[in-house]
């Protein structure tokens, strides 16, 4: 089992972010980080993150794992030590869990 912890934020529902602890049964196969991620949201269909070409080109997955910004789709977790902590882009403001505001970046 991996342990993983996932900041999560609903502006709706929760006042202040947290981090929410999760086991994900990778089977022993070395996934990528989007796969993890892809494996909680089964679990947890709340869980919100972005992904979109899953080829390392579009920058749409990028996210914060123990402490250094990666992208989740080429991301191994054979690279990570454990607990795996998933944090949202630093610097730019959070819509939803890992979800950010990229409009600044994209003007």
């Amino acid at each position: 089992m991996l342990q993983v912890s996932i900041y999560r934020y609903n502006p709706e529902t929760d006042a202040e972010p947290h981090m929410q602890d999760v086991q994900v049964d990778t089977g022993g196969k070395d996934l990528m980080v989007l796969d993890v991620l892809e494996m909680i949201k089964s679990q947890d269909s709340t869980v919100t993150y972005r992904r979109s070409c899953r080829e390392g080109v579009c920058g749409s997955d990028g996210v914060n794992v123990n402490g250094s910004n990666r992208l989740a789709c080429i991301t191994p977790i054979s690279d990570l030590k454990e607990p795996v902590e998933i944090r949202p882009f630093p610097g730019r403001p959070i819509i939803r869990d890992l979800v950010v505001d990229m409009t600044q970046f994209y003007q």
